[in-house]
């Protein structure tokens, strides 16, 4: 007898899959059928709590333009986090690190802190020196070359004689 497509006998289809190598479960057609369980779990968790998702038609003009909308703002939320980001990372140094960067001695730089005219950070007993601190000291002792303004002028020579007359001159 052939065999044609309409006489062919139904019987439960059988899937073997392996989800370890050691058990072997084997699903009938209609458990196939079924939604898997963490999706019904879900429908189920959602119509408790009241949230029901709804299905909401626009057109794609105004679509693209609301996904654009969505691609600057985040494009500005990267730019500000990545600024965040370049400015955060300042780096702690020790007392020795910062006297050597600086050029002077332990105890000038223990001077300095006494003076407050450089700030520190106390962790555990210990001082630490931010790096933009010891950025923004050099950049305040630095001696401008170009100096146009009688200001600027007046900064550099303080800067140079250390601010003190010298002499008997009072």
């Amino acid at each position: 007898m052939p065999f044609s497509a309409e006489r062919l006998p139904v019987a439960p289809f059988d899937r073997v899959t392996e989800p370890s190598s050691v058990k072997i479960l084997r699903e009938s057609r209609s458990e196939l059928l079924k939604p898997p369980l963490f999706i019904a779990e879900f429908c189920r968790r959602n119509k408790k709590k009241g949230l029901n998702m709804k299905v909401i038609t626009m057109e794609s003009s105004a679509f693209r333009s609301l996904t654009e909308q969505i691609a600057e703002i985040a494009a500005h939320v990267r730019a500000a986090s990545g600024d965040k980001k370049a400015a955060s990372p300042d780096r702690l140094l020790t007392t020795r690190e910062a006297a050597h960067l600086l050029n002077v001695s332990t105890r000038t730089l223990q001077r300095m802190r006494s003076e407050q005219r450089i700030g520190y950070v106390v962790l555990r007993g210990k001082c630490r020196y931010r790096q933009s601190e010891i950025d923004r000291l050099l950049e305040a002792c630095a001696v401008n070359e170009d100096a146009a303004t009688p200001q600027e002028l007046k900064r550099n020579h303080t800067l140079r004689t250390g601010g003190k007359p010298k002499g008997r001159r009072t």
